[in-house]
């Protein structure tokens, strides 16, 4: 689990923060949020590992690609009420 100083780490970031709204509303993989983000695919890639270690998206493997997701509910009682404020 994701200590307290990750969990603000992964959201101390204005790209990081675009992710996860991406995320709230359908499961994506790295090129679709290339394309919405209108950013390069490293970048997304390292913001989204960032999001990953610190438990605020989960990956799931879809052939060769992963697709992300949001999910509260999974996020410690802590993070999930300060993503709800």
């Amino acid at each position: 689990m994701a200590g307290t100083l990750d969990i603000f780490r992964a959201l101390a970031d204005e790209v990081r923060l675009r992710v996860l709204h991406a995320l709230l509303s359908a499961e994506l993989s790295v090129a679709e949020l290339v394309d919405v983000l209108k950013l390069p695919q490293s970048t997304v890639s390292r913001h989204l590992k960032v999001l990953a270690d610190a438990g605020w998206v989960i990956a799931r493997e879809d052939g060769t690609s992963n697709r992300y997701r949001h999910d509260g509910r999974v996020l410690e009682a802590g993070a999930r009420r300060l993503w709800a404020s």
